[in-house]
């Protein structure tokens, strides 16, 4: 497994990721959300986290893990206002 970090601007895309989709489920962790992919929605996935990296801004934290071959199983999401996991 590999792990990287990406900063991207909180807002549309993270209002986005947070509405869900049927290619990944959300998790609640402490500080932000756990996005984890759906085993049949790999490569649709693996794109949004694409995305989110290619986003990057100074509002949050991007932590993609990779299975290897540029394709993603989950990504961690921190806000960096603190708004996040904090209910």
């Amino acid at each position: 497994m590999t792990y990287q970090c990406f900063h991207f601007v909180m807002g549309r895309l993270l209002d986005r990721l947070l509405e869900g989709s049927h290619a990944y489920r959300i998790e609640r962790v402490t500080g932000g959300y756990t996005l984890v992919a759906e085993a049949n929605c790999l490569d649709e996935f693996s794109n949004l986290v694409r995305e989110a990296a290619a986003a990057a801004g100074e509002d949050c934290l991007v932590f993609p893990v990779s299975q290897g071959s540029h394709i993603y199983s989950e990504m961690l999401v921190l806000p960096l206002d603190g708004a996040a996991g904090s209910g």
